[in-house]
């Protein structure tokens, strides 16, 4: 009787070749998906940031009263979160809140208590979010902006200048997003 022998596995030829080809798509795939994951979260700051200000200015009209989007450096960690009073840099978190009282500061128990409409916590996988002008904006019941117009821009972590955004607030609290991070917020 013969016996057929069958071989079982792969010979060291294909089992090389296949190495090599892994080897060749993860040196292309792996950068493709780091400037991938770097624009998602940009994206991700960006839609959280706008949808903010979108809310300030329309709580500001709907409710008659001055509300206040400002940056804060407690916003995640305590009950009664506060603007900074210092600083430029908004990936620290920020808050929107009625300001009852007028002051542009979120004050609580006093009789005309600010009412705390929104807080965002630490950013996390940013290069930082730089404002040119102003630590906070305040938005006037006619959604004007008393604090005037402004500019953020939203660097990626590995702070690639085609990683950056840039978004534009004018006076009359629309915004607007520049993707070229060489242009700047011109009316």
């Amino acid at each position: 009787m013969s016996r057929l022998s069958f071989s079982r596995g792969f010979t060291m030829i294909e089992l090389m070749v296949t190495v090599t080809v892994g080897a060749i798509l993860l040196s292309i795939g792996l950068p493709m998906m780091r400037n991938f994951l770097e624009r998602n979260a940009v994206a991700g700051q960006l839609n959280s940031f706008i949808s903010a200000i979108n809310l300030a200015r329309s709580e500001a009209i709907k409710r008659g009263t001055p509300v206040v989007i400002c940056r804060s450096v407690d916003a995640a960690a305590s009950n009664q979160p506060t603007c900074a009073g210092s600083g430029t840099g908004w990936e620290s978190g920020w808050i929107v809140f009625v300001d009852r009282d007028g002051n542009s500061q979120m004050n609580s128990g006093s009789t005309a208590s600010d009412v705390l409409l929104r807080v965002q916590g630490t950013v996390t996988d940013t290069g930082g979010i730089e404002q040119n002008v102003f630590r906070k904006l305040v938005f006037l019941p006619t959604g004007l902006m008393r604090s005037g117009a402004s500019q953020f821009t939203f660097n990626s972590q590995s702070l690639s200048s085609n990683q950056q955004r840039r978004v534009c607030v004018t006076m009359s609290g629309r915004t607007r997003l520049i993707n070229n991070p060489v242009d700047l917020c011109t009316p």
